[in-house]
């Protein structure tokens, strides 16, 4: 990797779904319906993608973001246009994948790594997220019949 390229990466890394908790924050507010439509908005615009975590409410959301700016336009947006005062914490993972065939393996009970978290996007398709890219072919290993897509998605219409 180039040094520009790894830094931004760091960077990525250590800002990443730093807003998992903004959403929260409405909702832990009891503004529901605003937080649905600041998570539905900021993603159509294509800035970030929201996704929950299996089996969990919007209180607590992860946000990927393709660069740290997302992340002060969101913070921005939240605190000024709704007065939601916000808090942020980064996550570990640096490599998400699409469950390519979701309808043919057992999302639920699928064997993966301690660093691999099952999330869904806005739609409700299953996605993995991993701490190191050594755990995708681990995880691949240990589910046959499994097939995971790169995610190339930051088009909301997707």
């Amino acid at each position: 990797k180039s040094r520009a390229a790894q830094q931004e990466a760091d960077s990525l890394r250590a800002n990443r779904n730093k807003a998992s908790k903004q959403i929260g924050a409405l909702m832990a507010q009891g503004k529901r319906e605003e937080a649905e439509a600041v998570k539905k908005e900021i993603a159509q615009e294509g800035a970030i993608q929201v996704f929950q975590e299996f089996h969990t409410g919007m209180e607590e959301i992860i946000v990927g973001v393709v660069g740290v700016l997302q992340l002060d336009v969101l913070r921005f947006r939240l605190e000024t246009e709704y007065k939601v005062e916000i808090r942020m914490e980064s996550l570990p993972y640096e490599v998400i994948r699409w469950i390519e065939n979701p309808l043919e393996v057992d999302v639920e009970n699928l064997e993966g790594t301690t660093d691999m978290k099952k999330v869904k996007d806005m739609r409700g398709n299953p996605l993995l997220l991993f701490e190191h890219e050594w755990s995708v072919g681990m995880t691949l290993d240990r589910n046959k019949g499994l097939r995971l897509t790169e995610f190339g998605g930051w088009d909301a219409d997707d």
